[in-house]
């Protein structure tokens, strides 16, 4: 039998065990919680920078491409709805119409860590309003006029040189002569060939500005469907090229609303550097950048050739364009008051 003196000192031992269990589940629980807390944190402050670094890119990169895609428009700020590991830039533009501002739209653009499944983001958007126009119905026009889907002020649109179009290219020169001569105009021309850059500038007529000069980057002319093709349901008919619309297919350089000097080289070194960062637009600045060298190491400011210009001024002012050999056609975009 078991003396009661070594019932009571077992009897010990197991609450002295007991209670150093007890201790070592608190310690454990406690250091768990302490070093979860710590690794959530450390997470959240990875995951805050990752994303800090993915929007900072994200605008740069849009910004960048803008500079060399979106005619005669400006980034005006932006907000950043960021998730975790993920987030969407809300960007708002505006375009200068000689001497007055007009906001313009809103651009949406998603970005996200690659192999991160769930994000936060903005889908769908805005697309031009297309508005029949009694005069091109009556002369047998193909397509509408586009209108900017955010103020209703019309888009500009831009003929390819040596395209044909079955002779369906807008001119809206005319237009100029019904308007107050005091109204601030935007104005698409589109050469009848190609120049160079200093060809471009000389063929203007004083007092009329150029703010952004419209390169020749088409390196695939049946691929931009520049060729007229068969109409599928009438096949007795032939469907004929559109032109490119400001909003998509279009690629130049021009001023700036802190900077009135544009330059071949600045399309360039824009081309060049958005092609060596490798982001979403990299296969189009391959593109180009490969068009323009052509056989050459890298290209040079001679190799830009300018197809059309993008000017502002008073509807007055604009009328000298009138006439010129040189207009193929002339496409309104934004018109607006002086006050």
């Amino acid at each position: 039998m078991t003396a009661p003196w070594e019932e009571a000192e077992d009897q010990n031992i197991i609450q002295t065990l007991k209670k150093t269990k007890r201790k070592s589940l608190i310690r454990s629980i406690l250091i768990s919680i302490t070093v979860s807390v710590v690794v959530i944190i450390a997470v959240f402050i990875g995951a805050a920078q990752l994303v800090d670094r993915m929007s900072t890119n994200a605008l740069f990169s849009e910004e960048r491409y803008m500079s060399i895609s979106s005619p005669n428009e400006y980034g005006a700020g932006f907000k950043d709805n960021r998730g975790f590991l993920s987030g969407v830039l809300e960007m708002q533009t505006y375009k200068i119409i000689g001497d007055v501002p007009i906001p313009w739209k809103n651009r949406w653009l998603n970005y996200n860590a690659w192999w991160f499944p769930f994000t936060t983001g903005a889908y769908g958007g805005a697309s031009n309003l297309t508005v029949e126009d009694p005069r091109m119905k009556q002369e047998g026009y193909e397509y509408y006029r586009g209108y900017n889907s955010y103020n209703g002020q019309r888009e500009m649109a831009f003929y390819v040189p040596g395209v044909d179009y079955n002779g369906k290219m807008l001119n809206d020169l005319a237009e100029l002569n019904q308007m107050n001569g005091d109204k601030r105009v935007e104005l698409a021309v589109s050469f009848d060939r190609d120049y160079s850059f200093e060809e471009a500038k000389n063929l203007l007529p004083a007092g009329v500005k150029p703010v952004w000069y419209w390169v020749d980057t088409y390196d695939d002319r049946e691929g931009f469907q520049f060729k007229p093709y068969p109409n599928e349901n009438h096949p007795d008919k032939m469907n004929y090229p559109l032109p490119m619309s400001a909003n998509y297919g279009v690629y130049g350089f021009g001023v700036r609303p802190d900077w009135d000097q544009a330059s071949p080289e600045d399309f360039i070194g824009s081309v060049t550097f958005g092609m060596k960062k490798k982001d979403i637009h990299h296969g189009e600045y391959q593109r180009i950048y490969n068009y323009l060298r052509k056989d050459k190491a890298a290209p040079e400011a001679g190799d830009v050739r300018i197809l059309g210009v993008v000017v502002t001024g008073t509807a007055d002012g604009l009328k000298s364009l009138q006439g010129k050999a040189y207009v193929r056609a002339a496409v309104l975009g934004a018109v607006a008051d002086k006050y």
